[in-house]
């Protein structure tokens, strides 16, 4: 297991970022900044094949699992499935949920501690809407004013699936830009996909961020991203809020486009 942690400081931020050497990885869990939101645990799982990897409810808490790679079968309530590449799945508060390796399979582990006020809601799953699965290059895309046109945004888990937690993904090729913006009502992770390659712009630092990179961005903080030709710029957004203030700005900023675009 290796990792190596960065850290810099600019006025009053500190930006925390660490990065897994995904070719030395063996079968592990890699927590990944842990204490850098209050509520939210992040951890690189590395699965070999053959193996089994189970991980039981635990109360009012939420696991958000993102495939990287591999090839597997996931279980979970009365859904037993066989698939490979990218995905989300998100177990009830009630499931528990099992991956069975086919091949050498990574997953991003997300665990979100659900806020007090929104924890009945949680228990409740009145639609049956879990375990929730959403094949990576078939979420909803959308459209904010921070991102050019060429930009390719998508919506992996909206807003109201788990209280309190949203993800999605921003894809783009060299030159391209997101415009530099603060949303002090979000705290928020990027993860970097493998391929990704970019620099992320707070205040007035610039990090480099390549694969297999998680970053928490300063709550606050005027922040954007850049990628330069030939680059891939190829991340996970990660939000946790609480309260009315970040379902506004979410609701308000994303717009569906009913496309299903690709490079």
């Amino acid at each position: 297991m290796t990792g190596s942690l960065t850290k810099g400081v600019k006025k009053m931020y500190q930006v925390d970022m660490v990065k897994i050497n995904a070719a030395q990885q063996k079968e592990s869990r890699v927590p990944m900044l842990p204490g850098a939101i209050p509520g939210a645990e992040v951890s690189l799982l590395t699965l070999e094949a053959g193996n089994v990897y189970a991980k039981e409810p635990e109360a009012d808490k939420a696991f958000i699992y993102l495939t990287i790679d591999g090839r597997f079968r996931f279980h979970a309530g009365r859904i037993d499935i066989s698939v490979e590449g990218r995905y989300v799945f998100i177990p009830g508060p009630d499931q528990k949920a099992e991956f069975q390796v086919r091949t050498r399979t990574r997953v991003l582990e997300i665990c979100w501690k659900i806020p007090a006020d929104n924890r009945d809601e949680w228990k409740s799953d009145v639609c049956g809407a879990f375990p929730y699965i959403q094949e990576y290059i078939t979420s909803t895309q959308y459209r904010d004013k921070n991102k050019s046109d060429k930009t390719i945004s998508r919506e992996m888990v909206r807003q109201r699936i788990v209280p309190g937690f949203c993800m999605g993904s921003v894809e783009s090729y060299g030159y391209d830009k997101v415009a530099q913006h603060p949303h002090p009502m979000l705290d928020q992770f990027f993860f970097s996909f493998p391929e990704n390659d970019v620099d992320v712009l707070i205040d007035d630092f610039k990090v480099p961020m390549k694969g297999d990179t998680l970053l928490h961005i300063p709550l606050g903080s005027n922040h954007g991203v850049e990628v330069h030709e030939p680059n891939h710029m190829h991340y996970i957004w990660i939000d946790f809020f609480l309260g009315q203030a970040g379902l506004d700005r979410l609701d308000s900023s994303h717009r569906h486009t009913g496309q299903m675009r690709r490079f």
